[in-house]
């Protein structure tokens, strides 16, 4: 089973970040399978991953790129099929929120970090769900580029962090 299969059955959350990654690491090899090839496969034993199962993934970077490249996300966004799991989740977070007591606790600990991750993305953010999901990934770019993460910005964003594994735990 693939990465993304895995992490799609066990956490919604994991794997649309796990996603964004992806489209990420496509752009920065210039939508190019061969760098991807030897950049990201190349140092990794066989007996850590089989030749079989390394071609199995390239096959599945073959088909993100073609999609990336048919919804023209060259420069930016996201795939729709990864968009729409966001939507359910935002659906379902609407509905939790309405009737789950916990879930209500869980966001209204986060609200202000959600609140102030919107006002920050000037108009491109509405979506709390979607602030949560970028809150996370910014976390995990800053921390692979070395840099200091502030303590307060930590707490936000292990409230981004419950809710998403709350929503997550939920999501069917």
């Amino acid at each position: 089973m693939l990465l993304a299969d895995k992490k799609k059955a066990e956490n919604i959350s994991e794997y649309i970040i796990y996603m964004y990654q992806t489209e990420m690491l496509i752009r920065n090899f210039d939508f190019d399978l061969n760098k991807i090839k030897i950049h990201v496969f190349g140092n990794i034993p066989s007996e850590k991953m089989p030749d079989e199962e390394k071609e199995k993934n390239l096959e599945w970077y073959s088909r993100i790129i073609d999609e990336m490249r048919k919804e023209g996300l060259e420069k930016e966004g996201h795939l729709a099929s990864v968009q729409n799991e966001v939507e359910k989740l935002s659906d379902l977070s609407l509905r939790l929120l309405a009737d789950d007591k916990i879930y209500q606790s869980v966001f209204n600990e986060a609200r202000v970090a959600i609140r102030t991750n919107i006002q920050a993305s000037n108009g491109l953010v509405t979506n709390p769900v979607q602030a949560c999901l970028n809150g996370v990934l910014g976390l995990l770019i800053a921390r692979m580029n070395g840099k200091h993460i502030p303590e307060e910005v930590q707490e936000q964003l292990e409230q981004f962090g419950n809710v998403l594994s709350y929503l997550s735990s939920k999501y069917e």
